[in-house]
């Protein structure tokens, strides 16, 4: 089901103009940008601080992109916590991760176009690309907002950018059988760029290497008729996207779509996915798995660079009869 059902019937991220203005707030460091059509301010970077406090905002929309997919989500009074061993901050209640180490700075940017107002917090990884917008609602606490920026108000970015850490070198694909051992398991972790248990293997160059049974390259017209016919039926879908510093899962009721420059979005009352227009290019691909008896077909996507960008599928409640065409319009392409 869509997150924060209870407050249907309609989230809004757009507000009267003069709702919100930066330069009250810190007006000596709020500065122009997008071309004058926004005012922003740059966070200071203090990342435990400012997710400690988040939750005081209330519901907000977060979105996360990579490569030819984005999502959005609501959230609502997000918690976010450490857990041993890793670097990865951890929402319960949404299943979220950030990876704050990954952040390259944050503005706080409210936007102004006819008539109306935007007011977010914008976060980029360390190579300066977008990974992360948090989006004030309706059912926010403006004041809050205007608080957060107030206290993590900064003159300047948290680094430069271009500071991406180093990437280990890719070993050679690894052959099928040893990929076909390892596939069950695949099922059972969240998904990322490396492929489980093969230590350096891209999990781009595993599908490529299981077989065409397991896996195999779905064009773009086929990804978009099999969110096309399960949102006419109104099927429940789950997804994720995940960049170098947010992992973003949402699972929600398509009720419509719509196209625009930015490419062909499914809406859910809560929750959003899109397939990003033909500037940002990639590969989709099928992944099938058998668990318990059951045959379970995912989309994934992957960026230009090969990276693991998102993925989509049906919700466990989906019907069989939607489970068999979902599975058949999939299998179409292979």
């Amino acid at each position: 089901m869509d997150s924060t059902s209870r407050h249907s019937p309609r989230i809004a991220y757009s507000f009267p103009a003069q709702t919100f203005d930066l330069r009250r707030v810190r007006p000596e460091w709020c500065f122009e940008a997008d071309g004058g059509a926004a005012m922003a301010i740059h966070l200071d970077g203090n990342w435990p601080r400012f997710f400690k406090h988040l939750r005081e905002l209330g519901l907000v929309m977060a979105t996360a992109a990579r490569g030819p997919v984005s999502m959005a989500t609501a959230w609502e009074k997000p918690l976010f916590q450490a857990y041993p061993g890793g670097d990865e901050w951890l929402c319960l209640d949404s299943g979220a991760e950030i990876r704050p180490s990954a952040f390259g700075g944050a503005m706080a940017v409210v936007e102004d176009a006819g008539g109306q107002q935007v007011a977010s917090f914008q976060f980029f990884d360390r190579s300066g690309e977008g990974c992360l917008k948090i989006l004030v609602t309706n059912w926010s606490d403006y004041e809050v907002y205007e608080d957060l920026v107030s206290r993590h108000a900064s003159g300047r970015r948290t680094i430069q950018f271009g500071q991406k850490a180093e990437t280990s070198p890719e070993m050679p694909a690894p052959d099928t059988a040893t990929v076909r051992q390892l596939w069950n398991g695949l099922s059972r972790s969240l998904p990322d760029t490396v492929f489980p248990g093969l230590e350096g293997v891209s999990r781009l160059s595993a599908l490529a290497a299981v077989g065409q049974d397991l896996a195999w390259r779905l064009p773009r017209r086929v990804v978009r008729q099999a969110l096309q016919s399960m949102t006419l039926a109104q099927v429940p879908l789950g997804g994720a996207v995940r960049n170098e510093a947010v992992f973003m899962p949402t699972g929600f009721f398509p009720t419509h779509w719509g196209d625009c420059g930015c490419g062909t979005t499914f809406f859910g009352e809560a929750s959003q996915l899109t397939l990003r227009g033909s500037r940002h290019r990639g590969q989709a691909w099928a992944t099938r798995f058998l668990l318990g008896g059951e045959e379970i077909i995912c989309i994934e996507m992957f960026n230009i660079r090969g990276e693991f960008a998102g993925g989509v599928g049906l919700r466990p409640e989906s019907s069989r009869r939607h489970r068999d065409q979902w599975n058949e319009l999939l299998k179409s392409a292979s």
